[in-house]
């Protein structure tokens, strides 16, 4: 059926904003007003699973649990929302065309010539195409697929994409939400293959607060939250475009939301609790950059050019946010230059810019990597909460040899800690700061990845385990080494251990198919792993050889 389409967002995950306000978590917009947001005109959204879920193709694991994997990523979103999904079954098996939709919004994970060409390379494990008006944005259709080229499962499979966390995080696009800022959030551009961190990538399958929030916003309940409203500004006054701003939870600690200021520096924070809260601002140049915000049309899409750098900000003042009302906070930025920017994190010896799942009860040595942290000591690290600490006598600068600084120290994270993302905060000598915003996550009790972790009270049985089989420990010592593939260097080379030295060198979106066909099967998924940026994300070849 032909039908008049006049506007298209192509959406790519891959491993591959009175004065118009952004609006947190972050929700997609019409035109760079930031007046018209993106979604559904009812709450009831109907769904076609196509039959090709019922009879996958060979990039999924066999004996996978596809049709579940889908039905459980839709009531993620339907329970922490209004949304009501109608679920039928349709034999169609690739996606709508971008000239035109046919009316039925369709998952599929068919290998069809349709379907293939929406991808470059098997990094890209899954795209949403959401067709809507560009003056009401009301969407009239989102079709979702798989990348037949890449290799998925439901069982936690090292090498593999989990299928459930890409279909929840792409039933955020069809919802109407774009990327976030939050490392811990579903709807975070970057996703990592089964095996980062030596664990199973089931976090994702989990809405955060902020997911919850974003959806919320869009389709309710928002009955007794309340909200925070301002502006960002620099010294000078001007509007700050593209700044993540995030509220953190003054009692738990945990982050709950966080916006994207729209081009003239407005920032909106909606669906809170009320409670007290503090305000972080910061630049997006580290674990989520703001290229990674950015669409092909609407509010952020002028994000894909830097905007001027800045140093967090910590807002004086704590907010008091009331159930339906809006509390507001303007905030000026410090005119200093940054230096500080903590962009990888990790455990078991490795470095990503995925968030890292913990378990209550449990020590982790945990490493951060990024320019300036050879300038911050053991008491400059923290976490603003109750439920975990940092051992500041147990930090360590380490050498391995790579471009920026890397530093590891140990964290305790209580037995009663409730679920959620918790920040990271980094003061240098100088008393500069600056966060991984969300970067440590609890997923829930019952959860998937819990099940699966093994019962310790540390994480010195897993590391000795670790060092036997990942690439970067050469057996002379924990840290003698770490697999690091770090997405944001270009030509540079770096060692790592005895083992194998890693090069990014900037290439055509063509040549990603191939970044891996160097690397010795054996280790090929335990790096594939490490970090996988996604859509609007700097092409590279990575290449490994012997050091």
């Amino acid at each position: 059926m032909h039908r008049s389409i006049t506007a298209l967002i192509l959406i790519a995950l891959m491993l591959g904003w009175a004065v118009p306000s952004a609006r947190s978590y972050t929700l997609q917009f019409t035109d760079a007003s930031s007046s018209v947001h993106i979604r559904w005109p009812t709450n009831s959204v109907t769904i076609a699973l196509s039959s090709s879920l019922a009879s996958p193709s060979a990039n999924i694991k066999p004996g996978s649990d596809v049709m579940g994997a889908a039905r459980r990523a839709l009531r993620q979103w339907a329970a922490a929302s209004n949304i009501r999904f109608v679920e039928v079954s349709s034999n169609a098996q690739s996606i709508s065309p971008s000239a035109g939709g046919d009316g039925i919004s369709l998952i599929t994970v068919a290998n069809t010539p349709e379907n293939v060409a929406l991808f470059t390379s098997s990094d890209r494990p899954g795209r949403t195409r959401v067709y809507f008006d560009p003056v009401t944005g009301v969407i009239s259709e989102a079709d979702i697929a798989l990348n037949p080229s890449s290799q998925f499962s439901t069982d936690g499979t090292f090498g593999t994409y989990d299928l459930e966390s890409v279909l929840t995080h792409e039933i955020g696009h069809l919802l109407g939400l774009e990327h976030s800022g939050m490392v811990g959030a579903t709807m975070q551009p970057r996703l990592a293959l089964n095996g980062l961190y030596t664990l199973p990538a089931f976090s994702p399958r989990t809405l955060s607060e902020d997911d919850r929030a974003g959806v919320r916003a869009l389709y309710g309940p928002r009955t007794g939250l309340g909200a925070i409203g301002g502006t960002v500004s620099y010294a000078g006054g001007a509007p700050v475009y593209g700044a993540h701003v995030w509220a953190a939870d003054t009692l738990t600690g945990r982050s709950i939301a966080g916006s994207i200021s729209s081009q003239n520096g407005a920032y909106r924070i909606e669906d809170l609790p009320p409670g007290q809260y503090r305000l972080i601002v910061e630049y997006l140049n580290g674990n989520v950059l703001a290229s990674e915000i950015a669409s092909s049309g609407g509010a952020y899409a002028g994000l894909v050019n830097p905007q001027a750098a800045f140093r967090a900000t910590e807002a004086a003042a704590q907010v008091n946010v009331a159930a339906a009302a809006t509390a507001s906070l303007n905030i000026s930025l410090s005119d200093a230059q940054p230096f500080l920017n903590p962009r990888l994190l990790g455990i078991n010896g490795q470095l990503s810019t995925i968030a890292v799942p913990l378990e209550p009860g449990r020590t982790y040595k945990v490493y951060v990597g990024g320019d300036g942290l050879d300038q911050v000591n053991g008491t400059g690290i923290s976490i603003t909460s109750p439920y975990m600490s940092v051992d500041s006598s147990s930090m360590v600068l380490q050498q391995l040899g790579t471009p920026y600084p890397i530093i590891s120290f140990n964290i305790r994270v209580a037995e009663d800690v409730p679920a959620g993302d918790y920040d990271l905060r980094f003061q240098s000598n100088n008393g500069e700061v600056s966060y991984i915003a969300g970067g440590l996550s609890v997923d829930e009790v019952g959860s998937a990845l819990l099940m699966w972790l093994p019962a310790s009270d540390s994480d010195e049985a897993a590391e000795a385990d670790v060092n036997q089989s990942t690439i970067g420990f050469n057996g002379t010592g924990e840290d003698a080494g770490a697999t690091i593939i770090d997405p944001y260097l270009s030509g540079e080379s770096f060692a790592l251990g005895s083992h194998y030295a890693a090069r990014r060198i900037a290439l055509p979106g063509s040549a990603r198919a191939g970044a891996f066909t160097l690397i010795p099967p054996t280790a090929e998924e335990r790096l594939k792993a490490l970090v996988e940026p996604l859509v609007n994300a700097p092409d590279y070849l990575i290449r490994i050889g012997p050091s």
